[in-house]
């Protein structure tokens, strides 16, 4: 299960190719403040994201290295922090 829906991401894509938020509405035969919209839950989402992984690292449940996030076990299984005071 992914956190942007699949028109989210072809938004993304859009944007990525240098789309104007005007043109994606024309090629997705939607309104713009329906693009807009898309692209306000993405940062919403974006955001979110941050705060979780901001808030995984300063707990030790993960870091990030070398550009990835890493988890304090490969299963990502957060029973480990109350062995890791162990």
């Amino acid at each position: 299960m992914g956190i942007l829906t699949p028109r989210e991401k072809d938004i993304l894509e859009y944007l990525r190719l240098g789309k104007s938020v005007k043109e994606i509405g024309r090629l997705e035969g939607t309104p713009i403040t329906s693009i807009s919209r898309s692209i306000t839950s993405v940062r919403r989402k974006a955001q979110d994201i941050q705060e979780d992984v901001q808030f995984f690292c300063e707990i030790g449940y993960a870091s990030i290295e070398k550009g990835r996030l890493k988890f304090l076990t490969p299963n990502r299984d957060p029973k480990a922090l109350s062995k890791k005071r162990e």
